[in-house]
């Protein structure tokens, strides 16, 4: 679980010394967070541990050197892509990702950066990941699978469960009716949060009938990144 508040890492692999380092609590920390959506830039590094640098680079070329972390450049012009390797993995809660798929690239980065915009708005909240739910919940296998949800504390027994849906592309609009439709059937929601650019964050809207908008927030990906 990527949780927004300290995480329990009780269920993650072995500590102590590889190649000649100590594997930290933060080593670990770090390998999870990127696990957890796959893959991930250096800026998104920054702003989630609070790195400048030189640091920045310092802490994630040990990891690279220990045979933990990768960097690959995947499109000229833009920030390479840090990813565990197997042998990290066995220090997180999910296996490896070995393979990037670049029609859905811009779409995980951007899940990511929504959820650093969501840990910093509710730092008393918990978040699971996609790859997450994939691992740890039958979420998907019968019905649509969220991109993320939120548990926000409502200051009850009982968190609030929010789907996180991120879209960078219009979905044809029986497609969309069809996955508003599923949850309205999953009553643990208590709502669902778009984020869009914002044309089609707007667009979106006027798709939502009155009834819908009371369940399903949409939010511009520019607001949480201006």
């Amino acid at each position: 679980m990527t949780a927004v508040r300290a995480k329990d890492n009780s269920r993650a692999g072995p500590r102590g010394e590889l190649r000649g380092i100590q594997v930290t609590e933060r080593d670990v920390e770090i390998l999870q967070f990127i696990n957890s959506f796959g893959f991930c830039e250096m800026p998104q590094l920054e702003v989630r541990f609070g790195w400048k640098k030189p640091r920045n680079y310092q802490i994630v070329k040990r990891l690279i050197n220990a045979g933990l972390l990768v960097h690959e450049k995947i499109f000229n012009g833009r920030h390479g892509i840090y990813r565990v390797t197997t042998k990290g993995a066995g220090y997180t809660d999910l296996p490896a990702l070995n393979r990037i798929n670049l029609n859905n690239y811009n779409h995980l980065l951007a899940i990511t950066g929504v959820y650093l915009h969501l840990r910093k708005k509710y730092p008393n909240a918990e978040y699971y990941s996609e790859r997450e739910l994939i691992q740890e919940s039958a979420i998907g296998k019968s019905g649509h699978m969220p991109d993320g949800i939120l548990y926000l504390p409502d200051g009850g027994e009982k968190d609030q469960k929010i789907a996180i849906e991120v879209e960078l592309r219009s979905k044809a609009k029986a497609r969309l009716a069809s996955i508003i439709k599923w949850y309205t059937s999953q009553f643990d929601f208590a709502e669902v949060w778009y984020f869009c650019p914002e044309r089609l964050a707007n667009a979106i809207k006027v798709k939502l009938s009155e009834n819908h908008k009371k369940f399903i927030k949409v939010f511009s990906l520019r607001e949480i990144t201006s």
